[in-house]
């Protein structure tokens, strides 16, 4: 809950450039499946972006009131404004329009008068562009790739939880049993990945538990799917995750006459508590709040 309030203050703040609110808002969206607003807030970044740059030519420097410094490199938000309209478009399954935003940010060496800051940012959004076409490329289909993705895993460890996730998720998409990797690779470090503590990496792990939860329901394995069901739900309701936790209790609904005794009374205690703390915060006032 700290999290949540920490962050509302930080977006209210009139010290914080538009482009990092921009950035927060994208987060924001991308965590409650917002698409549509998502799509909107990346167009917005990148608008202002080109605005601020053209001034920075035109100028030759970038003029930004003192109270509202940004907090990053001005190329960096084009790359993230980029970045963001490919996963808006990877999310709705227009794969070749994503592929198109990928190659944006693969190639930022259109900005003038690039700094040495500005080029290890160029450089990173190459990185990024690399594991996301790989993630596109399989997400539409391309099975072959499966090998040389696997081996792309391996040799950048930070990529390992968002490609487990592109690789189930594809396996789901395109009715592939990928039950190697599954078996040898992704559940031996899920432990590892349950553990991870900042955000942005518990939104990553709990995406990887539904779609295990989604892939062991294809493979006929209920048991499995009901239990990555429960451990996704446990997460996930101290994340805001609604509209996706409202999903998960719905395939949930559908299992339960084949979910065991102890898989029911988890899911209940689950479900209690979050009724607990929604009757609880309904009596903390706004005032109490600092």
């Amino acid at each position: 809950m700290e999290n949540a309030i920490d962050n509302g203050v930080y977006l209210l703040s009139d010290h914080v450039h538009v482009l990092d609110k921009g950035f927060e808002l994208f987060r924001l969206s991308y965590r409650q499946s917002e698409w549509d607003e998502a799509d909107r807030i990346a167009d917005h970044i990148l608008s202002l972006a080109e605005r601020m740059y053209e001034n920075k030519k035109k100028w030759d420097e970038l003029v930004i009131p003192l109270n509202q410094m940004i907090k990053r490199p001005l190329i960096y938000y084009f790359g993230y404004g980029y970045l963001a309209k490919s996963i808006v478009f990877q999310k709705h399954g227009h794969f070749d329009l994503a592929r198109e935003y990928i190659a944006k940010y693969a190639d930022l060496g259109w900005y003038d008068n690039a700094t040495d800051e500005d080029l290890v940012v160029i450089e990173r959004f190459k990185g990024f562009a690399k594991a996301n076409g790989y993630a596109v490329d399989l997400l539409s289909g391309k099975e072959e790739i499966l090998n040389e993705y696997i081996d792309f895993i391996h040799e950048n460890e930070e990529e390992a939880l968002p490609g487990f996730i592109t690789i189930v998720e594809a396996a789901n998409l395109n009715k592939w049993n990928v039950d190697e990797y599954y078996f040898n690779s992704i559940t031996e470090q899920l432990e590892a990945f349950s553990e991870l503590e900042d955000l942005g990496n518990r939104v990553y792990y709990v995406q990887l538990l539904n779609q295990l939860a989604i892939y062991n329901l294809g493979q006929r394995r209920y048991d499995v799917a009901i239990n990555y069901i429960l451990d996704y739900l446990q997460v996930g309701v101290t994340m805001d995750l609604d509209k996706d936790i409202i999903a998960t209790i719905g395939i949930f609904e559908d299992l339960r006459k084949i979910a065991t005794t102890d898989q029911i009374v988890k899911y209940k205690t689950i479900l209690q508590g979050v009724y607990d703390e929604k009757s609880i915060s309904s009596y903390i006032y706004s005032d109490d709040i600092s």
